[in-house]
């Protein structure tokens, strides 16, 4: 089950201070990943939150609260060559805003070309103005504190063997020098047979398994599912003001 692979904050932040007091341990990780071994965790502790684009909305400003709360710097790990398409619905979002009006509705604002748009690296994707899709929500960190450290990395991703290395050599990073905030659906082939069989393979090599903190709670509403995804405040009126400016429509969300 993959319930089971999970770490509570309170757990993540006393198993990350043991950790990384374990010499041995992180010398033998970082031997293992060698050249592999990403530059932003030789800075410190590190809370990495896996976003195509980053983007402050309010499941990003919660995880920069959980970061420093187990004591480590939060990361936003990006893949701008990823390619957008807009049946997934992670993606969809980030050119489908949430947002909440000065009276209290709920609402969407499209400030993208699905169409125009699809099967193109998202760092090539535009907006309806042509600005550029990651140059927006970049801009977007401006409006708030919490425009933490963001890294992209296609060669590393690019010059790995297979997807289960890369997960394997992903989550050895997250064994004394980091945490990952991800959600794993039980059940879901993904899950199956590429995430839980390089847990087990990590811990019967070097005896720990990653700490991987739940992102979202479980069987969530729809509205705590907007809430999730839409802004805190000072964002969310900067993203009314743009629209509005931009003559972009406003469509109520039931």
């Amino acid at each position: 089950m993959s319930d089971n692979i999970y770490f509570s904050l309170d757990e993540a932040r006393k198993e990350l201070k043991k950790r990384r007091n374990d010499l041995e341990l992180r010398e033998k990780i970082e031997k293992e990943l060698g050249e592999k071994f990403l530059p932003p965790f030789r800075k410190g502790p590190r809370a990495v939150l896996n976003r195509q684009v980053a983007s402050p909305d309010n499941g990003f400003v919660f995880f920069c609260h959980c970061a420093k709360y187990i004591g480590a710097e939060p990361l936003a790990w990006e893949d701008d060559e990823d390619i957008f398409v807009s049946l997934n619905e992670e993606k969809k979002g980030l050119g489908r805003l949430r947002v909440t009006l000065e009276d209290g509705t709920r609402a969407t604002v499209d400030i993208m070309n699905f169409h125009e748009n699809e099967k193109k690296n998202l760092g090539e994707c535009v907006l309806k103005t042509g600005e550029k899709l990651v140059d927006f929500h970049h801009g977007l960190f401006k409006s708030c504190q919490y425009d933490v450290e963001r890294y992209d990395n296609p060669e590393w991703i690019g010059n790995l063997e297979d997807v289960s290395h890369y997960y394997y050599l992903t989550f050895l990073h997250f064994l004394a020098h980091g945490a990952l905030f991800e959600v794993f659906f039980d059940g879901d082939s993904f899950t199956n047979d590429i995430v839980l069989p390089n847990i087990e393979r990590i811990k019967k090599e070097f005896g720990v398994s990653p700490i991987i903190v739940r992102l979202y709670p479980d069987e969530q509403t729809d509205e705590e599912d907007f809430y999730w995804w839409s802004y805190p405040p000072s964002v969310n009126g900067r993203i009314i003001k743009y629209a509005e400016e931009k003559n972009l429509k406003f469509r109520q969300v039931d």
